[in-house]
């Protein structure tokens, strides 16, 4: 990695505090999803774009669909069931537009963080 990383934004104060302060994920959740979360931060934080986080398989970065298009989830560890949906932004700040992934991938240089939440919930 290296270069330009992507720029996080978060769509509420709440989501941005429990993405942040360990003790609240913790409380919030349990210490190994709060682990993961943070540790999924940290990976953002330092990331190019999203093509990074796509190629380390494990995360399963994919699109949702129905009345979550254009939203994106990484999973925080398969067993645990807990994701962190993001949208990807153009430089305008506004959703992307693009169909073709590899596009929308190596693009994206602003995400929002939509929510950390319970996929099986």
């Amino acid at each position: 990695m290296g270069g330009e990383v992507i720029e996080i934004q978060y769509k509420t104060k709440q989501v941005e505090k429990v993405c942040k302060d360990f003790k609240l994920a913790k409380k919030k959740f349990n210490e190994r999803v709060a682990e993961k979360l943070h540790a999924m931060i940290n990976l953002l934080e330092n990331a190019n774009n999203l093509n990074d986080i796509n190629m380390m398989r494990i995360y399963n970065l994919h699109q949702l669909e129905g009345k979550r298009k254009g939203q994106y989830a990484l999973d925080l560890g398969r067993s645990l069931g807990y994701r962190l949906v993001l949208i990807p932004l153009d430089e305008n700040g506004n959703p992307y537009e693009e169909d073709d992934i590899n596009i929308l991938y190596s693009s994206t240089k602003i995400i929002l963080i939509w929510e950390v939440s319970n996929h099986y919930e």
